[in-house]
């Protein structure tokens, strides 16, 4: 239960064969390659440049991310709502994986990706003008006269024109018409459409008595245009018809292609991930140093799959593995090596961050007290079975990549059984509120002691001791690393004084109140006290200043105590979740009495919402403020963090889960 002791790894090998090594490597998942520092780098010009270089990789995956985008208009990758939650990907099998890299041609893919969206695209905008040539023509389709016959000739002029129905009637009367002649072809709106004729060298001309109408001459030629032979509109009309008709085919055409080539949207993953590993692998090959015929990898493994690592490698020959103890002032991974019961609470650590290499490990002694803080602040023991019910079922159902999280729940879904059994909350107050004088409510009345609701003083002293025990084991954590670094007097004087105080002060003050009949509290307290002085004093160079600073020392009582104070949340918690527990029990119990006959019909609904409510709100509360009190009122003891996690070199999984 510490952080994995790691060994330092230089691979020598030939150039040429480094994009296999790193191959290897991904596959092996045991390196975690680092920047070369030690052995420089290749200057450039020294050999020739790959021939598949980053921005080849970035053009593939800038059109696998266009094809990508284009094939999930007409499918996708089907998910529940639990695989978007845990972010489960969707599996291929490594023999199908292989198949796909082989035969799929990702540039012909994309250009046909492209040609048909440009396709599309101009299907749609003709299909628009298409529509458009419709709508103008579509109220002449009864007029039978040619449109390249409107217009002026020697002797006469024939106009279309759109006027406003209602001034027709007015202008007819203020306008000589002797020499014009027109016919209304259409009403549609307020609006007329109507054709004139009149005489050339005729006053008023067909423009003026256009003008007079308030209305506008229509030109049509530009709307029949290639679509009538005749200059017919009825003709146009049809052809215009026909040729969307043609369009939409071949538009469908293109749909039920696209639909059937977007069937492989599962090999577009793949294939993304296949290249990101791939400029994964270059980025990585770069970094390393090289020269003209060799390169230096360099990294970190754990000590204990080195012999795994050699056997890894063994298939090349011409290569050197050399592993040793790292350096000081090196930048080494951490891994966390904890066992099954203590392991899930990694969880908790790494919302944090990482110790560093030389820290120690802080999950195994924020295990059993997050353990304990979350069970108290959600206090119901059904509550509790519901959460390790829901963590069994989800880890037997889900194929998870890291299943610490859940894991977690269901180990203080444990927790909580016991401690809502001991605060006697079964779904709150329901076995007194539903179940009053069954065997079920004399049994957990028995098996209560403490009551958050009624007794809340008790539940709080319990807090606040569990906070001075949790802050004793975060100084005593302190004094266990600072004495493995070598500082073996700082960690006694500075940390042990206070390991040997605050018990003392403690058991002093109960003696005081006469709970306990002996005065050794008072010397273990006055040893501790003693220690902290010499502590405080030790390093202050002035003698007149050194009482002082022995004084001085005790400073950090106020910190402990106002960190001891924020304990209290776990009462605050407990009693929320209990009233809660208690005013849904409350409310279930008043519809029964005030609808008579048919209120049990509503009591199930109300407990279970009102329940499921309550279990999901201050799960997440237990959650944040357990890890708070870990993060802030126990890290600040011992913990520095800032580690840089253990990555090895493995395959990109981004989109799909390759199964071996």
């Amino acid at each position: 239960m510490a952080v994995a002791k790691m060994r330092k790894v230089t691979i020598f090998a030939y150039e040429e064969i480094g994009e296999s090594i790193f191959e290897t490597l991904r596959d092996l998942e045991i390196l975690h390659v680092i920047k070369s520092e030690s052995y420089g780098h290749r200057e450039r010009g020294d050999a020739e440049e790959p021939e598949v270089d980053e921005a080849k990789y970035n053009e593939t995956l800038s059109q696998l991310s266009a094809i990508k985008s284009y094939f999930e208009r007409y499918t996708s990758i089907k998910k529940s709502f639990i695989d978007m939650f845990t972010g489960a990907k969707p599996q291929m099998s490594y023999e199908d994986f292989q198949k796909v890299v082989a035969r799929y041609d990702v540039a012909e893919t994309f250009d046909k990706v492209q040609s048909h969206e440009k396709r599309l695209r101009e299907i749609d905008k003709e299909i628009e003008e298409l529509s458009q040539r419709t709508q103008v023509l579509e109220p002449w389709v009864d007029f039978d006269i040619p449109i390249s016959q409107m217009g002026p000739t020697k002797t006469c002029d024939m106009q279309l024109a759109i006027v406003p129905t209602r001034s027709l009637s007015e202008a007819v009367k203020e306008i000589p018409l002797e020499h014009v002649h027109f016919k209304v072809i259409w009403q549609e709106h307020g609006n007329s459409g109507v054709w004139l004729v009149g005489l050339s060298d005729e006053e008023p001309s067909l423009s003026a008595v256009v003008s007079a109408f308030g209305g506008v001459i229509v030109n049509l030629g530009r709307e029949v245009a290639g679509y009538s032979e005749t200059g017919l509109v009825s003709d146009a009309l049809a052809n215009i018809e026909k040729k969307k008709e043609e369009l939409l085919n071949e538009r469908n055409a293109i749909l039920v292609e696209d639909s059937e080539v977007a069937q492989n949207l599962m090999d577009i993953l793949a294939l993304i991930d296949y290249y990101l590993d791939k400029k994964n692998l270059f980025e990585i090959h770069q970094e390393v140093a090289k020269t003209r015929f060799t390169l230096v990898i360099e990294g970190y493994a754990r000590a204990k799959e080195i012999d795994k690592l050699r056997n890894g490698l063994g298939m090349y020959k011409d290569i050197e593995v050399i592993d040793e103890e790292p350096g000081q002032g090196e930048d080494i991974p951490v891994l966390l090596e904890n066992n099954a019961l203590v392991r899930p609470f990694e969880f908790v650590t790494n919302i944090y961050g990482y110790p560093q290499y030389n820290e120690m490990d802080p999950t195994p002694f924020l295990a059993p007290f997050f353990w304990v803080f979350f069970a108290m602040c959600l206090g119901d023991a059904i509550y509790g079975i519901i959460l390790s019910i829901f963590s069994i079922v989800f880890l037997r159902t889900q194929n998870l990549e890291d299943d610490k999280l859940i894991k977690l729940l269901g180990y203080c879904g444990i927790s909580t059984v016991f401690a809502g059994a001991l605060m006697g909350s079964w779904l709150g107050d329901l076995p007194k509120t539903f179940l009053a004088g069954t065997a079920f409510e004399k049994f957990t009345s028995s098996i209560a002691i403490l009551d958050p609701v009624n007794d809340p003083i008790t539940l709080l002293i319990v807090s606040l001791g569990l906070g001075i025990l949790h802050i004793w084991v975060g100084i005593i954590v302190k004094m266990i690393g600072t004495i493995r670094q070598g500082a073996v007097v700082d960690g006694i004087l500075s940390h042990g004084s206070w390991v040997v105080f605050l018990p003392g002060l403690i058991l002093w003050a109960v003696s005081q109140m006469g709970i306990i009949q002996s005065s050794v509290p008072l010397y273990i307290m006055i040893a501790g006290a003693v220690g902290i002085m010499w502590s405080g004093a030790r390093n202050q160079k002035n003698i007149l200043m050194k009482p002082i600073s022995a004084i001085g020392g005790f400073y950090s009582m106020l910190s402990y105590f106002s960190d001891t104070l924020s304990y209290a949340r776990i009462l605050a918690l407990g009693l929320a979740s209990a009233i809660i527990g208690v005013v849904v029990n409350m409310v279930s119990a008043l519809v029964v009495d005030m609808v008579p006959g048919v209120g049990w019909v509503f009591v199930p609904v109300i407990l279970i919402v009102g329940h499921l409510f309550n279990l999901l709100i201050n799960a997440l509360g237990s959650f944040i403020h357990s890890g708070r009190l870990q993060y802030v009122e126990f890290f600040s003891k011992f913990f520095e963090g800032g580690g840089t996690p253990f990555r090895p070199l493995k395959r990109v999984r981004k989109n799909v889960w390759v199964v071996e």
